[in-house]
This record gives structure tokens, C-alpha cells and sequence, in this order.
């Protein structure tokens, strides 16, 4: 730009205007006379190189001050970016290290599953055979405990008084009210065990015959002889189950009361819990009370509405 301006010279006189520089004949410089055509294009040059020149400087200033900043701020970025370069390859270093210990882990699990799922076959084969063993062993004990009840009788309805509930008592008891020739041989009775309040019904007498065979012939005297009385009191004699064996035939009652007094029909419980139904000539026996009933639905009460 001073290289431009440097083009005009300008006279101290008022109005003068910048002119280019020549000389006369004898030597001297002289100044033309300039025309105002001349002066106004001369003034429309220099405003365009002062622009031009203006222009020029200020885009490399600018350039410049954007280079400088942009270099602070590209040293800021790239010490923050080699910061971060550093923290990722140490972070990665320990992820790997993670990684290589997870898989280390789960190769033990794997071969830990592998061990617990042969011991848990193992198990599970051992754990049937005992359920099964278990079972057999129940229904051993069941049996046993069953046999040895086989000479006992329970007795219901005897008034709760001293020495009511002894062997003597008690085999007196029967042959009276069984009408026996004999009195029976009792090793040892006893009343139930259990809570009682007041007003509630005596407890039953459990009695142990020596010979099974008294034991038969004292049922089946008191069935023929139901009802039975002993005093004014009504008395109940029935063999004595295991309380499992006691719920099973108990679910036959609904039954055997449905089949009693139905003409051609014959029926029975079997020890342990087994309804064993008799009905024109064919005979089933039935182990659960659900379905003996629907078979007396289906076949005799159903039978007997078509007749009536």
C-alpha cells in the first residue's frame, strides 16, 4: 500500500491535487496541468488500491492471528489427545487383563458345570432309587405295623370310670354283650391318648386279644348283633387300623352307603383299603373312592332310575 501511495505527490497549495512529475526544457521540473476527468480517476485508482491494499493486509492479519490461535488451541488438543491415546492403551491393558482372567473363570465354570451336571445324573439316579426304596420301606412299615394290630379291637361307647378300660373289664364286657360262652383272653387295653373337654364322648377302649381267632369271632358278633348296648349306652366295636389305613377306608363310606340294601348287588372292604363290588356277575374292585363311585353311577343307580 505505502508502495502505491508512493506513486502521487501532493502540492502544498489549496485545491492542489496529486500530479505526475516531469520536466521543462531548460531543465527544471515543470507540473502539467492536471484536468478534473484525470483528478477523479486518479482518486477512484488510489481508493481501489487502498482497498485492494487494505483488503490484502487485513486477510493476512487476520490469517495470521487465526494461525496463531488455531495453533494454541491445536497444541491444547493434541497434548489432551495424546492424554486420552495414553489412558485408552493403559485402560485397554487392564481390560484385557479382565478379560483374559473372565475367561480363565468361565473355563473353570464350564469344566466345574460339566463335573456338577455328571454328579447331579448321578444324584437324580440315586435320589429315584431311594424315593423307590423309601416307598417299598412305607409300605413295609404300613404292613408290619397292620399285622401287628390284626388282634386288636377298639371299643366305643363305655363310660369312662375306674378300672373300666383293664383286660378283666373288658373281657367281662364282651362276654356279656357279645353273649359269650367264654370269656376272651386279653394280654393288655387301654383308652386313646388325646385332648378332651367337657362333654365330650369317652375314649375308646384299644384291647389286644391273645388269639387272633377271638379277635375274628368278636367282629363278627358285633356285626351281627348292630346295634349294640351296653348298659343304656350304644356301644361300637371295629378293628383297629393305622390311621393312613383308617382315611382310606373312610373314603369308601359314601359308597357302601349308596350300595347299601340295592337288591343284586354285593360288596366289601378288603384290608388295607380295597371296595370290592359284586353286580351281575361281573365283580371289580376298586383301590380309589372317586372312581368306585362313578362306577356305581354309571352302573347300578343309573340301572335302578330305568326301572323305577
Amino acid at each position: 500500500m505505502a508502495a502505491n501511495l508512493r506513486k502521487y505527490k501532493y502540492s502544498g497549495s489549496t485545491g492542489a491535487r496529486p500530479e505526475a512529475s516531469g520536466q521543462s526544457s531548460a531543465g527544471r521540473p515543470v507540473t502539467p496541468t492536471r484536468r478534473p476527468e484525470d483528478m477523479t480517476m486518479d482518486f477512484e485508482v488510489l481508493k481501489a488500491d487502498i482497498l485492494s491494499s487494505l483488503r490484502t493486509d487485513i486477510s493476512s492479519v487476520i490469517k495470521q492471528e487465526l494461525k496463531n490461535a488455531l495453533a494454541e488451541d491445536f497444541d491444547a488438543i493434541k497434548s489432551e489427545l495424546q492424554a486420552m491415546r495414553s489412558e485408552i492403551t493403559s485402560n485397554a491393558a487392564a481390560m484385557r487383563s479382565d478379560i483374559e482372567q473372565m475367561k480363565a473363570n468361565i473355563k473353570d465354570v464350564e469344566g466345574g458345570l460339566s463335573t456338577w451336571s455328571d454328579e447331579m445324573v448321578t444324584l437324580q439316579t440315586t435320589v429315584t432309587k431311594l424315593t423307590s426304596q423309601v416307598d417299598d420301606l412305607k409300605e413295609k412299615c404300613e404292613d408290619m405295623e397292620g399285622r401287628m394290630r390284626r388282634g386288636n379291637i377298639r371299643i366305643t361307647g363305655i363310660p369312662e370310670q375306674p378300672g373300666s378300660s383293664t383286660p378283666t373289664s373288658v373281657s367281662k364286657f364282651l362276654k356279656e354283650m357279645l353273649q359269650m360262652d367264654r370269656e376272651v383272653k386279653i394280654d393288655r387295653s387301654h383308652r386313646s391318648l388325646g385332648p378332651r373337654k367337657p362333654g365330650d364322648k369317652p375314649c375308646t377302649i384299644i384291647a389286644k386279644l391273645h388269639y387272633d381267632g377271638d379277635c375274628m369271632e368278636i367282629l363278627r358278633k358285633a356285626r351281627e348283633r348292630a346295634p349294640l348296648s351296653y348298659n343304656g349306652n350304644q356301644i361300637t366295636i371295629f378293628p383297629d387300623y393305622t390311621a393312613s389305613v383308617a382315611r382310606a377306608r373312610a373314603a369308601f363310606g359314601d359308597v357302601r352307603r349308596a350300595l347299601r340294601g340295592r337288591q343284586g348287588v354285593r360288596y366289601g372292604l378288603l384290608f388295607p383299603a380295597r371296595l370290592r363290588i359284586s353286580h351281575d356277575g361281573e365283580e371289580r374292585e376298586f383301590r380309589i373312592a372317586s372312581e368306585a363311585m362313578d362306577y356305581v353311577k354309571r352302573n347300578i343307580l343309573s340301572e335302578t332310575q330305568s326301572n323305577v
